[in-house]
C-alpha cells in the first residue's frame, strides 16, 4: 500500500468534529450498514434516530449519524475503504497505531468493508504529505515493465535491494505487477527515465552473440541497441543495452548450469527429469518453448536446482512433495494418530485457534506475517490445490509442516529457512472475506499430527 496513493483518496478538507451529521439514505442501506460504513455504533445511531424503524428506511431520506461533541477539537481526514484494505495496512500507511485508529473511529473489531469512511488524525495526514512531497524532492520513478520483486528491480536498475527496500517499505517481499511506479535514488534519474532499453551486465568474456544466447534477444537486435559493440570482445562488466521489455529475462551467467539432452525430446520432458518447473525452464530457454529439441541440445537449468540435488536426493525430495500433495488432495478424513515426537513449536502466527479436521484454523488478519516453526527447507511452494489455495510445505528433521490459504509466498521450493523467518503472509480462506491460516503438522510418512499437542503456547 503506497502512500502516494492513499492521498488520493483523502478529503482536502478537515473536518471538525459536530454533533450529529445528515446522511441521505442509499438503495439497499440498513441501518446496520449504515453503521459499519460511517463508523458509529449501531445503538447510537437508532438512539439519535428516535422512532426510525429498520423497514422504513427509503433512498432518499435523511436521518442524523451522530458525532461525539469534545471540548477538544480534534481535526481529521477522511479516508474511504479500498478492496484489500485491513485497518493495519491503512494504519501503518499514515504512521499510527492501529489501536488508536481503532479507537479514533469508535470501531469494535478491525473488520472494514469495502467503501466505509475512516477518519484520520490531521497530524498523521500531515505527516503522509510531508513524506510524500520529500519523496518527490529526494526520488525519481522507475515503472516496472513486468512482474517481479525489488530484487529484480535492483538487478535492472543496479539499486542496491537495501535502499529499494528503504524508499519502498510497501513493497518489500512482495510480488510487484506491471505498471507500479517504484522510487528510487535521484542519482538514477536516468535509469527512471529510461524507457526503450536496460542493461546487462557481462560475467564472462564474451561477443554480443553469447548475450544473445544468454538473454534469448535477437542479435540483429543486440547490434541495433549497441552498434558500438558490434563484432567486439566483450570485458567481464561490460554493460550492454537490451531491450527493456525483454529485460526480465536477463540471465546471470553464474546463475545457471547446462543439461544436455540425452535424446530428442521437448522441456517438458526435459522438467520431468530434471525435476526443474517447465515454466522456469521456459523462462531461461525462451528459443526452445514449444520446439522438438535434438539430443545433444544444451538447455540452461537454474543453479539452483542443480546445487540442491544429488542422485540420490532428488527423487527422494520429488517423491516426497508428491506423497503429501496426494494425501492432502484426499476428501477422506483421516484420524490423527497420538504419536509423540518430543518437540515443541512456536504459533506461526498469532490468532484465535479453531481445530479442524487434520490440523487448525488460526484467525488474523490478512497480510499478517507468518513465521516457519522450525529451521528446514521448502518441499512446497504454489496452489496446485484449490481446497489449500497458496501454500507452503517445509521438511524439519523429525516432523512436516503446512501453511495453506496465503495471501503471498516469500520462499520457494528448495530454499532453507530458518525458526522465526517470514515465509508467507496469511491471506483470506478460499475467496472468502475470512483471513484465516490452516496450519497442519506431518510425520514424514504424511501422516496428520494434531499441532495443539505440539505448539508450547497452549500447554
Amino acid at each position: 500500500m503506497r502512500k502516494g496513493i492513499l492521498l488520493l483518496g483523502i478529503s482536502v478538507s478537515l473536518s471538525f468534529a459536530v454533533e450529529c451529521k445528515n446522511y441521505t439514505v442509499k438503495e439497499g442501506d440498513t441501518l446496520e450498514k449504515i453503521s459499519r460504513r460511517e463508523g458509529v455504533d449501531l445503538k447510537s445511531l437508532k438512539s439519535a434516530n428516535k422512532g426510525l424503524k429498520e423497514h422504513q428506511l427509503k433512498a432518499g431520506q435523511k436521518i442524523c449519524i451522530p458525532v461525539k461533541a469534545s471540548r477538544k477539537v480534534e481535526k481529521y481526514a477522511i479516508y474511504e475503504v479500498k478492496k484489500g484494505d485491513t485497518l493495519q495496512k491503512i494504519a501503518e500507511s499514515f504512521g499510527v497505531d492501529a489501536g488508536e485508529l481503532r479507537e479514533f473511529n469508535n470501531l469494535k473489531s478491525d473488520k472494514l468493508v469495502e467503501g466505509q469512511k475512516i477518519k484520520i488524525p490531521a497530524k498523521a495526514v500531515s505527516r503522509v504529505k510531508e513524506e510524500k512531497q520529500q519523496t518527490k524532492e529526494d526520488s525519481y520513478l522507475y515503472t516496472v515493465k513486468r512482474g517481479g520483486r525489488l530484487s529484480d528491480v535492483s538487478k535492472v536498475t543496479g539499486v542496491p535491494l537495501k535502499e529499494l527496500e528503504r524508499l519502498n517499505p510497501e513493497l518489500k517481499g512482495r510480488f510487484i505487477k506491471p505498471g507500479t511506479k517504484v522510487k528510487l535514488p535521484p542519482e538514477r534519474k536516468a535509469v527512471a527515465e529510461k524507457e526503450d532499453y536496460e542493461l546487462y551486465t557481462v560475467r564472462k568474456g564474451g561477443k554480443l552473440e553469447h548475450v544473445s544466447k544468454a538473454t534469448g534477444i535477437s542479435l540483429k537486435e543486440l547490434e541495433r541497441l549497441n552498434p558500438e559493440l558490434k563484432g567486439k570482445w566483450l570485458n567481464p562488466g561490460t554493460q550492454v543495452k537490451v531491450p527493456v521489455q525483454k529485460a526480465s529475462r536477463e540471465v546471470k551467467e553464474e546463475k545457471h548450469d547446462v543439461y544436455v539432452v540425452k535424446r530428442s525430446a521437448r522441456l517438458k520432458d526435459v522438467a520431468r527429469v530434471t525435476g526443474v518447473p517447465l515454466k522456469e525452464l521456459e523462462r531461461l530457454n525462451p528459443e526452445l518453448k514449444g520446439k522438438f529439441i535434438k539430443a545433444g541440445t544444451k538447455v540452461k537449468i537454474p543453479q539452483r536446482e542443480v546445487a540442491v540435488k544429488t542422485p540420490q536426493e532428488t527423487p527422494t525430495s520429488r517423491r516426497e512433495e508428491r506423497q503429501v500433495l496426494s494425501g492432502l488432495d484426499k476428501e477422506k478424513t483421516v484420524s490423527t494418530p497420538s504419536i509423540n515426537l518430543g518437540i515443541s513449536i512456536p504459533l506461526p502466527v498469532e490468532g484465535k485457534i479453531t481445530k479442524v479436521p487434520k490440523g487448525i484454523e488460526i484467525s488474523a488478519p490478512c497480510s499478517t506475517p507468518i513465521r516457519s516453526v522450525e529451521d528446514g527447507r521448502v518441499i512446497y511452494s504454489g496452489g496446485d490445490l484449490q481446497a489449500y489455495g497458496n501454500m507452503i510445505i517445509v521438511e524439519h528433521e523429525s516432523f512436516i509442516s503446512l501453511y495453506a490459504h496465503n495471501e503471498v509466498n516469500l520462499v520457494k521450493r528448495g530454499d532453507r529457512v530458518s525458526k522465526g523467518q517470514v515465509i508467507a503472509r496469511l491471506g483470506r480462506k478460499n475467496n472468502s472475506e475470512d483471513c484465516i491460516l490452516r496450519f497442519e503438522l506431518r510425520n514424514k510418512e504424511g501422516i496428520p499430527l494434531d499441532p495443539t499437542e505440539y505448539i508450547r503456547d497452549l500447554h
